[in-house]
């Protein structure tokens, strides 16, 4: 399985996706539940599933533990945020949906973006 939409397509939300993906590739243990709420624009059209998904993920590896540490992760969630964007002109669940983007589509995308950061 190479794409993060199959997780997708086996029921998961967009969010749940991201991070199934994510455990997966870097053999990592984030728990799936974290992303349940996420879903569907956060359960009201909002921001995009596999947005959140992917900042939660990042965060996962790149956030801080400790208060008095520079919180690095903040500006790589921009930068996901700006070319989720730069692509679709929105990361707003419900315009992407109104311009008929899938959630396949918004979840590989996504998780593409995520990758490169990640590493």
């Amino acid at each position: 399985m190479n794409d993060a939409s199959q997780f997708h397509k086996e029921g998961f939300n967009c969010a749940e996706s991201i991070i199934k993906a994510f455990n997966r590739d870097n053999n990592l243990n984030i728990p799936v539940s974290i992303a349940s709420p996420f879903g569907l624009g956060m359960a009201v059209q909002s921001t995009c599933g596999a947005v959140t998904g992917a900042l939660m993920a990042m965060g996962s590896v790149k956030g801080r533990n400790e208060a008095s540490v520079q919180n690095k992760s903040r500006k790589i969630a921009k930068e996901i945020m700006n070319k989720v964007t730069e692509k679709y002109g929105t990361f707003e669940c419900s315009k992407l949906k109104q311009k008929g983007i899938s959630c396949d589509e918004i979840i590989d995308y996504t998780y593409e973006i995520l990758k490169d950061y990640a590493k």
